[in-house]
């Protein structure tokens, strides 16, 4: 069955949440994934910045592409930091 099979009920709203999205690849443990929601960008990205420098003081290497996007590194583990608006739907 398809997702997408009933979805003449489902329409976007004018509200818009900011998602970020953590993904961690380590050459010795899983991939691990996780996702995070704020209301504003402003504060998703604040959260990212706080995050990413907590990573940098425990010894990653910090390569900030932009606001939305930022990469860790330490040798073992690779940590991708994305951060993107994404709209809210109902039904």
């Amino acid at each position: 069955m398809s997702l997408m099979q009933n979805t003449s009920n489902i329409k976007k709203t004018s509200q818009s949440v900011y998602l970020i999205t953590l993904v961690r690849r380590s050459a010795d443990r899983p991939m691990y994934l996780d996702h995070m929601i704020y209301e504003s960008a402003a504060a998703g990205q604040k959260f990212m910045t706080n995050l990413a420098a907590a990573f940098e003081r425990a010894g990653y290497r910090l390569n900030k592409d932009d606001a939305d996007h930022y990469q860790l590194d330490n040798g073992l583990d690779k940590i991708t930091l994305t951060g993107s608006t994404q709209s809210v739907f109902e039904d």
